[in-house]
């Protein structure tokens, strides 16, 4: 896998082994990218991100390559956290730029809420037989925690044949199909509890 953007563009970054991670291609993170920058004005600058699914940690990083102000990478595989920390070094990413925690993505939210942690942008390509219900789960626990607030985009990863999320403070504003796969960008709106 390469770096498709940015000042890292063309660098080559390490995928973890086996078949449990299934990575984003260079075409569709491209197509991801190219979205998330037209809902922050072209620039990313002052964006703080959470990568859920890191796997190889490619999307957070290409979006520190395109500018992002920081990253949060989470994976419950020891495996690909090894890969993350490998492919930021190989970057030389200045380490007050992100965070690396292995932990269950899914208890994740309070431990992040007592750190005072919030996203900018959420991005999420959890295995594609992961229920969308558990994802929305996932999404509403962020939101509860404040971690995710008004504003917010949340990227969505899932099969093309997958439900998208219903959740009454998420806005679908737009669905992109690539092959197999769609991606649903969503904003955190006001639900009138917070």
């Amino acid at each position: 896998m390469r770096v498709v953007g940015g000042i890292w563009k063309g660098r080559v970054i390490d995928a973890p082994p086996g078949r449990e991670t299934r990575p984003t291609t260079d075409r569709t993170r491209e197509s991801i990218a190219s979205s998330v920058l037209s809902f922050f004005d072209l620039s990313l600058e002052g964006v703080r991100m959470l990568d859920a699914f890191a796997g190889s940690g490619a999307f957070g990083i290409e979006m520190l390559s395109r500018g992002a102000a920081y990253c949060t990478f989470i994976d419950a595989d020891r495996r690909s956290i090894q890969v993350v920390k490998k492919n930021l070094a190989g970057l030389k990413v200045p380490p007050t730029q992100y965070r690396i925690v292995c932990a269950d993505t899914y208890k994740s939210a309070d431990t992040l809420a007592i750190q005072g942690t919030y996203f900018d942008l959420v991005f999420l390509d959890p295995p594609y037989a992961t229920s969308a219900e558990k994802v929305g789960r996932l999404v509403t626990s962020l939101h509860d925690a404040e971690c995710a607030r008004m504003g917010t985009i949340v990227v969505y990863e899932r099969s093309a044949s997958a439900p998208q999320l219903d959740l009454p403070f998420l806005e679908l504003v737009r669905t992109k199909k690539l092959g197999e796969t769609s991606i649903d960008y969503y904003r955190i709106g006001d639900d009138g509890e917070h």
